[in-house]
């Protein structure tokens, strides 16, 4: 719409104005803002349906690795049609495949018509299960804008960045940290617990190029992570998890004393049983506790995995998969922490790092039995009794080493291991490396 049809609609009773001076002297209506606003909102909404669809993509994923029922072309022919291959954009024709009973099959499938058929059938019975109803936004937490939509300016030594609202005319003013050159698109975060806003702005990264070695990795709780080289990064993490299991079994216990002090005087002192929930029972300071727990815990990580990749500098790097992993172990403090790894903050952070250092990522490998099977060449004897903790010493040929260690020297062979695939029932892997060790010592 041109500025003069702008003028028109003003004379005929509306009573807007343009927002913003350079707008207008641009021949840009505030109609046309708001047409971007609502298209930026909707590139929104569907990149919030794309993270919900690749988090049921994950949890069926993590079923499919659980379930035993499946032949190993089975399980191939599913995980082909779920596996999104390297840095490209996924299929999603697959994925449509699967709902709308198509037949759809790679160079390297083996399974016959009948058997993908039987594979579709169960993955959208998973999908059902895993998706339930549709999901819904109750609280906007963010929204995009563009470089026409936003105004920065200076007032003293203060940066201001006024963004454009729904009332026409009226911008919001956002004062700034610091002092910034913000460009492009900006998204604009509200925290309200923290009562803040931030401004985010997307930037390419600088990148490297990449090694010559190949290097494994095994994470853990009492650090980040161990390489194959036996070195440990960041046991700072290690602490970090126990203050905050130890904040959580100790909150855990006097709430639940309190919780049960609330209802013994629900109905016996009611006034008293409103204070205990208001004043005692809260959650403000809780979640603030947490969210210093976990920033700790992340800068850990990002730390961690800084040292490594500048130290190591790899080519190729093999880790194992966590998804799977939902904090059940027989010691209950170990649980606990378990539940707690920042497994999102360390996914995200080895991606970025992976992209910046230019590393090649063969995504996770089988990570089944890496900490209680021998590294040495000629043995391989795979046995519970030779991890105790995180020492190990192999059963039958008496190899000591620390078991983080043996675990990522072992994440490292499972790179070129044509047996062992990332979908290998941890039953198969165990009978296959058995078998490899009596091979050996006939």
């Amino acid at each position: 719409m041109e500025y003069t049809q702008v003028r028109s609609l003003k004379d005929l009773g509306y009573k807007r104005r343009i927002r913003d001076e350079r707008v207008a002297a641009g021949f840009v209506s505030p109609f046309g803002l708001q047409a971007r606003q609502w298209k930026l909102a909707l590139e929104d909404a569907l990149w919030t349906l794309e993270r919900q669809w690749e988090a049921a993509i994950a949890e069926v994923r993590d079923r499919l690795h659980r379930n035993e029922g499946l032949t190993p072309k089975e399980r191939d022919y599913a995980f082909w049609l779920l596996d999104k291959f390297g840095d490209r954009p996924r299929d999603w024709r697959k994925i449509e495949a699967v709902f709308r009973d198509e037949d759809l099959a790679g160079k390297k499938t083996e399974l016959e018509p009948a058997g993908r058929k039987k594979v579709r059938h169960g993955l959208k019975r998973l999908f059902r299960r895993v998706l339930g109803k549709r999901p819904r936004i109750k609280k906007a937490r963010s929204f995009v804008v563009d470089q026409q939509m936003y105004r920065v300016f200076m007032v003293g030594n203060r940066q201001y960045v006024a963004v454009m609202g729904l009332s026409p005319g009226k911008r919001i003013v956002i004062p700034l940290s610091g002092i910034h050159k913000l460009r492009g698109n900006l998204r604009v975060v509200l925290l309200p617990d923290e009562q803040a806003v931030e401004i985010h702005m997307s930037r390419e990264p600088k990148t490297y190029p990449a090694g010559e070695e190949e290097a494994g990795i095994d994470l853990g709780v009492t650090e980040v992570l161990t390489d194959d080289s036996g070195k440990k990064y960041r046991p700072e993490y290690g602490q970090a998890l126990q203050e905050m299991s130890d904040h959580v079994l100790d909150k855990g216990r006097k709430r639940q004393k309190l919780w049960a002090l609330y209802r013994k005087n629900r109905e016996r002192d009611p006034g008293k049983a409103r204070r205990i929930r208001r004043h005692n029972l809260g959650l403000v300071k809780q979640h603030k506790r947490h969210r210093r727990y976990r920033a700790w815990c992340e800068n850990e990580i990002n730390r961690a995995f800084r040292a490594f990749f500048r130290e190591r500098r790899p080519r190729v790097i093999a880790c194992e998969d966590l998804s799977h992993l939902r904090g059940k172990a027989r010691n209950k403090g170990l649980s606990r922490k378990v539940s707690q790894w920042q497994r999102q903050a360390i996914r995200e952070r080895l991606e970025y790092l992976c992209h910046v250092y230019s590393i090649t990522d063969p995504g996770p490998v089988n990570a089944a039995y890496t900490s209680q099977t021998c590294p040495c060449p000629g043995c391989g004897w795979v046995d519970g009794k030779n991890r105790n903790g995180d020492s190990f010493r192999c059963q039958k040929c008496g190899y000591e080493g620390d078991a983080d260690h043996v675990a990522a020297t072992n994440v490292k062979g499972r790179l070129r291991d044509q047996e062992i695939t990332k979908y290998t029932p941890h039953k198969e892997v165990k009978r296959i490396l058995l078998k490899r060790y009596w091979e050996n010592h006939a």
